[in-house]
């Protein structure tokens, strides 16, 4: 007794749906699920190259804007620099002229150039002998 394939796998389906198994597809239905399988993959795959190639793009426009930012902030930083070298000085003339004039006022009251409270005569007055 001899079976051709078509038969074997259909007695082969009977003995399983029996025993409470699914029955196993032919083999083209296995072949073209794992295409389908294959197919899913493939897209899948393509759409994460297509997202890395995106990513890359945005990379390189992200690190074009961050040089350009760069050379905007040394501009900046140099203006700011000249700004402030001359405000520095200007401080410090101005503490060391505010220092020698405090220094000159106490010379010269301690010299008695500048008199720190008006002269006032003395309620008994000095005698002298005869």
């Amino acid at each position: 007794m001899t079976f051709n394939s078509v038969t074997a796998n259909t007695a082969w389906d009977q003995m399983d749906m029996e025993r409470g198994g699914a029955a196993e597809p032919a083999p083209q239905d296995k072949m073209r699920a794992l295409r389908g399988q294959v197919d899913e993959v493939k897209e899948q795959m393509k759409d994460n190259v297509e997202r890395v190639i995106e990513g890359g793009e945005k990379g390189a426009d992200l690190f074009t804007t961050a040089e350009g930012m760069e050379e905007r902030l040394t501009e900046t930083s140099e203006k700011v620099d000249r700004i402030y070298w001359w405000k520095k000085p200007k401080q410090v003339v101005l503490i060391v002229v505010i220092l020698i004039v405090i220094i000159l006022f106490i010379i010269l009251v301690v010299v008695g150039i500048i008199p720190l409270s008006a002269h006032v005569t003395p309620a008994v007055t000095p005698t002298t002998k005869p």
